[in-house]
């Protein structure tokens, strides 16, 4: 089919973009029929018909002409179609096909031309779908959408299923003869775009053997889907907080860069989606087979413009912008499932893709690391990530990275052209206001630059034009509220109301009744005008936070919990110690000097390992310790002056090197064994060969936290699917997963955040 142009997000695609849009014929068609078609819903309307013919047309091959020509169902289908009873043969429904098709693609082409925005089309191009994909994808749309398609279904006696179509029914129904059906298999082979993008999945038979033939798997359509094609993207599943997806106002003349960083940037991106809309990009895909996206890493300390960068860009080239916020996100094991979101968002959307604060995803061979170079290889669009970590880059990833830009704290010079920059057209300054000497005094990044004006130009009053006179007065102490903040920023604080009670932990009795324990240890501490320090150790870590928790809520307490890692790194950062903050910026003080109204747990997690008891020594020699410049000592002096609740949590620590700054040691112990084999048991597949001694044995050979089990469970779950087996995994899927993920030493890789 020949289309002269495609609109795609109010952009115009070439003419040679033409051709991946559902049609069997080339035929021109003359007068009424290349009228545009009035909206999506119209289109939508003519397409339904087409499906129903197809089917109709595929029974009449089969022989199903047996129908019941006298009832309601006939009449309407008979109505839908504009036919009489004696028209359903296979030689009119094919002919009457062909004309609705060629009637279909003819105004289909003319709506494209004249801006009418049609979502079918537009995301089988964006998705490079074939013809035949496209016949999948109508059949699987409609019986998801069109209760006139699911009644004619059942009216030409097919099969059916609530879940979608069995393959062998679509093949049945769109090819014409056995070798074509099997040469079609091929377009529900785990690399074929519908299956490899997930566009459509499968519906596993678990009454069935594993071993059933693909044809007889049951298909469907994924609703996110469904909803664009149908033009319905207020829909967006809200849920999935850690994605937000926008329309930026950002132009790039307010994003301040080095030299022409900037435009060398803007070009590279330019060039990319030219190519992309010329349709080289395609041949490019087939001869590279993979990693045809056009990947940037954003590196350098906060507040440096890069997310500012990447909005910008998405205005500039007027792109919806995908973000992931991987920060906000706590478990491994999501943020695996919020790319995959991320990306099919962006091929519907034609959109860029944007990881921010994604320090976590480049860890070298970590799980998290190689599901993203997946999603990687398979993305057609532009990736940004933004890290203020770019050293602690996975080589593998690296090699996929096609840019590198280092966003640099900026110079006096660019300083002041940020500041010039960021002040909006309502703003007016008064004439005591020197910004060359307020420039030199606050040595800022972008973003703290953009708050110290917001908040100066919110306190201003404006005048009788509406303009905001913002004074010396208001400009520094906005810039002074910026540098307390900045010292205080939740990037290394946050707080929150604890979710767990220690009745409902899976721990054994006795570790319950040791937490409660403690809670009463503790009220009688604050009577005498004393503190409880607790130390935390166990394996899984989340285990540990979660008993934590529990103590804070049976106090009463909220929790503020601190990473050790970011504490003893804020005292080594020298992207920190300018004039402003050097004198101000102690390790680990700000943690233990929060005073509020209301009483929290102090909770310090330890995640990577940057406590060393070994290394305290002689308390005597505190000067020339290691301890002191790693921050343990002063960690530990801390403790003693501390009149709260507060609790470390660690892995595996010797009994002999506990610090007697700690009145008490809480080591986790596993659940009992019955209580893991119970959950085991609820979660493994009842079809898969094990027994009650396999499942002790695994308990015996690998006793673990609940939270791990599960962490487990979804990893088995993952790899089932992978394999075409029910996501219900096995016994045996389990122990290969738990042999994969478990370290030399039988200690576990958490599956949440280090």
């Amino acid at each position: 089919m020949e289309m002269q142009n495609i609109a795609v997000n109010n952009q115009v695609a070439p003419r040679d973009q033409a051709g991946q849009v559902l049609s069997l014929s080339r035929n021109h068609i003359h007068g009424m029929d290349n009228m545009p078609f009035a909206d999506n819903f119209e289109y939508l309307d003519a397409l339904e018909k087409e499906s129903l013919l197809i089917l109709v047309l595929s029974a009449l091959r089969h022989g199903k002409t047996d129908w019941p020509t006298k009832s309601s169902a006939a009449d309407r289908l008979s109505s839908a179609l504009g036919l009489s009873s004696n028209d359903f043969n296979t030689e009119k429904i094919q002919s009457e096909l062909n004309r609705i098709q060629h009637i279909n693609e003819a105004r289909q082409n003319a709506s494209l031309r004249s801006g009418v925005k049609l979502f079918f089309p537009v995301f089988c191009i964006g998705n490079n779908l074939d013809a035949f994909d496209q016949k999948i994808l109508l059949l699987l749309f409609m019986n998801a959408t069109s209760e006139r398609f699911r009644e004619t279904f059942s009216f030409c006696q097919f099969e059916e299923d609530k879940r979608g179509i069995k393959i062998r029914i679509i093949l049945s129904s769109l090819c014409s003869d056995y070798r074509d059906q099997l040469e079609k298999r091929t377009h529900f082979s785990r690399n074929a775009p519908l299956v490899n993008r997930e566009i459509i999945f499968f519906h596993h038979d678990f009454d069935k053997q594993s071993n059933s033939h693909v044809v007889d798997e049951i298909v469907t359509i994924n609703e996110r889907h469904v909803k664009y094609i149908i033009g319905d993207d207020n829909l967006y599943n809200s849920t999935y907080k850690e994605i937000s997806i926008e329309k930026s106002s950002i132009k790039l003349d307010r994003v301040i860069m080095p030299g022409n960083m900037k435009d060398q940037l803007v070009l590279n991106v330019e060039r990319y989606l030219g190519q992309r809309k010329r349709d080289k990009a395609s041949k490019l895909d087939e001869f590279l087979e993979y990693g045809t996206a056009l990947t940037m890493l954003f590196q350098g300390p906060s507040g440096t413009g890069k997310t500012m960068m990447a909005k910008a860009l998405a205005h500039h080239f007027n792109r919806q912008l995908i973000t992931v916020k991987v920060d906000d996100t706590q478990y491994y094991w999501r943020l695996e499932y919020l790319m995959i979101q991320a990306f099919r968002e962006a091929a519907m959307l034609n959109g860029f893709v944007f990881f921010d604060e994604a320090d976590d995803l480049f860890k070298e061979g970590s799980y998290l690391s190689r599901m993203l170079l997946i999603q990687i290889e398979k993305a057609r669009c532009v990736v940004i990530f933004a890290t203020n970590k770019g050293g602690q880059i996975d080589p593998a990833m690296e090699r996929r990275l096609s840019m590198k830009i280092h966003f640099p704290l900026p110079d006096t010079e660019h300083r002041l052209k940020i500041w010039q920059a960021l002040l909006p057209d309502f703003v007016r300054l008064a004439p005591d206001v020197d910004l060359n000497l307020l420039n030199n005094r606050y040595p800022f990044s972008g973003g703290l630059i953009k708050n110290t004006i917001f908040l100066a130009a919110n306190s201003a009053e404006p005048d009788r034009k509406g303009n905001h006179i913002i004074t010396r007065q208001l400009l520094e102490q906005a810039a002074d509220l910026q540098t307390k903040q900045m010292i205080e920023s939740d990037k290394f604080c946050k707080t929150y109301a604890p979710a767990k009670i220690i009745d409902n932990l899976p721990l054994a009795d006795k570790q319950r009744a040791e937490l409660k324990n403690m809670a009463e240890a503790f009220q009688y501490a604050q009577k005498k005008g004393s503190g409880l320090n607790i130390l935390f150790s166990g394996v899984f870590l989340e285990t540990s936070i979660h008993a934590a928790d529990a103590l804070a809520a049976e106090c009463g307490m909220k929790v503020k919990a601190f990473k050790y890692g970011d504490l003893d790194t804020l005292c080594k950062d020298n992207e920190l110690k300018d004039n402003v903050t050097h004198e101000k910026i102690k390790l680990v003080d700000y943690a233990f000097s929060q005073k509020t109204e209301e009483a929290h747990l102090l909770l310090i997690v330890d995640y990577n390992g940057a406590i060393n008891w070994t290394e305290t020594g002689n308390q005597n020699d505190m000067e020339n310790n290691l301890s002191v410049r790693n921050g343990v000592a002063a960690f530990l002096n801390k403790l003693r002056e501390y009149r709260g609740l507060c609790c470390l949590v660690m892995h595996k620590c010797p009994e002999t090197n506990i610090p007697l700054e700690f009145h008490a040691h809480f080591k986790l112990e596993y659940p009992p064994e019955e209580m893991q084999m119970q959950h085991w048991e609820r979660n493994l597949s009842p079809n898969s060969p094990n027994n009650d001694n396999d499942v002790v044995e695994l308990v015996e050979r690998y006793p673990m936290h609940i939270a791990e089990i599960d962490c487990i469970l979804h990893r088995a779950s993952i790899q089932s699917l992978i394999e075409g087996k029910p996501h219900i995994p096995s016994l045996q899927a389990v122990k290969s997963v738990i042999e994969r993920y478990r370290g030399k030493n039988n200690i576990p890789l958490l599956f949440g955040k280090k």
